[in-house]
């Protein structure tokens, strides 16, 4: 059971960039699904990593699937940088965001429930 001082990292990046990959390293899980195919990973999911006395969760989520489109939306509804906490709050809570942009609501959600954000790349790409 994961507790409210558990620290959280939401892991987000683009489209099989290894998301699934790392969390399932570091969670010494086989059963987290990994494929070279994009949109395996629906939903953000948690896996608490435990380390001798301390622990952490990781929260595997989609990658960016629509990030231009997502980014517009934001900038309509947040036009200076006040405006941008509840521009989010209103994204991961709109009926209509969740059907446009599924794989952003699910990415972005736990970063605005206060989740640390551990961003993947591809370091063999420039």
């Amino acid at each position: 059971m994961t507790s409210t001082n558990t620290p959280r990292f939401a892991v987000v990046g683009h489209p099989n960039k290894g998301k699934s990959s790392i969390v399932a390293a570091l969670a010494q899980n086989d059963a987290i699904d990994i494929s070279s195919r994009s949109g395996t990973t629906l939903h953000a999911d948690p896996f608490e990593i435990t380390i001798g006395d301390a622990a952490y969760t990781l929260i595997d989520t989609p990658g960016f699937q629509r990030p231009r489109r997502a980014l517009e939306w934001l900038n309509r509804h947040a036009t200076s940088a006040d405006q941008r906490r509840q521009a989010i709050a209103r994204f991961v809570s709109s009926d209509d965001c969740a059907k446009q942009f599924p794989d952003e609501v699910a990415l972005l959600k736990p970063i605005s429930e206060g989740a640390a954000i551990l961003y993947v790349v591809d370091g063999s790409r420039p």
